[in-house]
């Protein structure tokens, strides 16, 4: 068998490689893209250090949307690459999911900037958290597929050692809910709501140990 499992009866003869280099792909441009929501204005609008300061602090959303998603999209990238490396090969269901997954990637530096640039609008906020939540599915979607098809799964994997992967892959989902709830419920800074993430993943390796 091949690194990429083209041998394998049931493979599509899709290169396994050249599925990773093109979701590696478009998770770099989508990261890299956040960045482009941070509009500097314009240097002859400031002509102080005052004004400078206020310019600074008028940017605190988009920082903070960019920090959020780029963190999010970082472990989702995480997430995936860990599932690939447990694979033998792909099929087409895998690769369609996979196909439904990079599209709603391309989304999020859109809707971060949407959601940063309207905060005082809760609509804005479940732009965002809307997507990142139909991302995470998808991605805990390919991660119960290849669970309930382990030949999908090389040799020294079992779908039994997915468990802790899928817990974790259904983190971002879960919070994005609560987002969504408490943002429907009127709170206009809803997206903090991420930053419970890393202590969610410190709770989980903490109950593991």
């Amino acid at each position: 068998m091949t690194d990429d499992g083209n041998q394998h009866p049931d493979s599509i003869g899709f290169s396994k490689s050249r599925f990773e280099a093109l979701t590696d792909g478009i998770f770099a441009i989508a990261m890299t893209l956040l960045v482009l929501g941070i509009a500097v204005p314009a240097g002859e609008t400031i002509r102080s250090s005052t004004g400078l300061i206020d310019v600074l602090q008028g940017f605190f959303p988009d920082f903070l949307h960019y920090v959020i998603a780029f963190f999010i999209l970082h472990g989702m990238w995480v997430s995936h690459h860990i599932l690939s490396r447990r694979m033998a090969y792909i099929d087409r269901w895998f690769l369609d999911l996979n196909l439904w997954l990079l599209m709603t990637i391309c989304l999020i530096p859109f809707t971060t900037s949407f959601s940063s640039d309207f905060t005082d609008i809760s609509l804005a906020a479940i732009a965002l958290e809307a997507n990142l939540f139909v991302v995470g599915g998808v991605l805990l979607l390919q991660w119960l597929y290849v669970a309930r098809t382990p030949n999908l799964l090389s040799a020294e994997f079992t779908p039994a050692g997915l468990a802790v992967g899928m817990r974790k892959t259904a983190v971002t989902p879960a919070v994005s809910v609560l987002g969504i709830l408490l943002a429907l419920l009127g709170f206009t800074w809803s997206t903090a709501v991420y930053l419970l993430i890393p202590v969610i993943f410190w709770a989980m390796r903490a109950v593991q140990r």
